[in-house]
């Protein structure tokens, strides 16, 4: 592989933190390109308790797999991942593997890629492979089914296609979303209700932008707020609390919280949008966040996790537009930051002029 992908993969195996990640736009042209093996397979063995799997090897794409079966040691992994991804380790899942002469693979399951490590120098018949994480971004590079996946891979390589190019406006994959879509032999669902890291954006179906609201005395400059103390591990039905403190919160931050831990926060009123287009918004949160306008879910970065990054997209009239914004954060450290960006805005932290509140919160 090329200088800029091996270290990229020797910064994950050596460090199992939330850089290890691969935070680029990362084309599949490249992955082909820098993989001197590409082969598919499915799953023959899985082992729960122990965390393991074993991926028996079908055809080889690309170069010459030395391996008959690829042996994964899923535990070892980091945070959620290896819990979040056992699931999609069924027998007969098919799988693709894609690896360099240092055993540094990116692997491919269900429409998510892995990141996997071997030892080089080990047998191939007696050779285990170090699971590390998820790659949470990737789902830009390709998010279709392993089948579709391993076509286009072919075609590419024989010269009858040209790999598409990343989207980079799609959500990352949180372990929500992990344990969400459908695992091999599970019920097959519509690709419209995936989660949203795993959807198929058509630029040919534009959804309709949504209409612009006319709140009557509507005050500029911040939103209302209710406070909330309770342990959660995901966020709660507010509607269901009473809250321990409300009012008006000029911006949104988290100064309104009256202690570290075991909180939770809901944020009201509308935000003005400067002219007509699409919109996306990200919420960076640790522990849990949503962000609704009106009543869509723009975006879901649920769940116990450090801090995380999660975008959504909506097209919008210019004009007011409802918004809410729930957080909660169970324990150790806390975060919320918010940010916007559209047609002539650059990606900004939502600022107090653009929100308004009721006049009586």
């Amino acid at each position: 592989m090329t200088r800029a992908l091996a270290v990229a993969l020797l910064a994950a195996v050596a460090a199992p933190a939330a850089g290890a990640y691969i935070e680029a736009i990362y084309p599949l042209q490249n992955v082909i390109n820098e993989s001197e093996v590409i082969a598919l397979g499915e799953i023959e063995k899985v082992d729960p308790k122990n965390k393991t799997a074993v991926m028996k090897v079908t055809k080889t794409l690309k170069g010459k797999c030395d391996y008959d079966r690829v042996r994964m040691n899923i535990g070892c992994g980091q945070d959620w991942h290896p819990d979040a991804i056992m699931k999609h380790f069924a027998v007969g899942a098919p799988a693709l593997i894609f690896y360099n002469g240092e055993r540094r693979a990116e692997a491919y399951v269900s429409r998510f890629f892995f990141q996997l490590y071997g030892d080089a120098g080990a047998p191939p018949d007696k050779a285990w492979w170090n699971f590390t994480h998820i790659e949470v971004r990737m789902n830009r590079t390709f998010n279709g089914t392993v089948s579709e996946l391993d076509q286009l891979v072919s075609d590419v390589l024989t010269g009858k296609r040209k790999a598409p190019s990343p989207d980079p406006r799609l959500p990352i994959i949180t372990r929500n979303d992990a344990k969400a879509l459908p695992a091999h032999g599970e019920p097959a669902v519509d690709e419209a209700s995936l989660p949203p890291p795993f959807a198929k954006r058509d630029p040919a179906r534009k959804p309709k932008p949504r209409e612009a609201e006319s709140p009557a005395g509507a005050v500029r400059g911040g939103l209302a707020y209710e406070y909330y103390e309770g342990a959660w591990t995901e966020l709660p039905d507010f509607d269901a609390l009473k809250p321990a403190a409300a009012g008006v919160a000029e911006t949104i931050d988290l100064s309104k919280c009256a202690r570290q831990e075991q909180v939770g926060l809901r944020f009201r009123g509308w935000i003005e949008v400067p002219r007509d287009g699409d919109y996306i918004f990200t919420t960076v949160s640790d522990d849990g966040s949503k962000l609704f306008i009106g009543r869509t879910e723009v975006v879901s970065n649920d769940g116990l996790h450090a801090p995380q990054e999660v975008a959504g997209e909506i097209p919008l009239k210019a004009g007011k537009h409802s918004i809410t914004l729930l957080f909660f954060e169970n324990s150790g450290g806390k975060q919320l930051d918010v940010f916007w960006e559209g047609p002539d805005l650059p990606k900004q932290p939502i600022p107090s002029s653009a929100l308004f509140r009721a006049a009586q919160p």
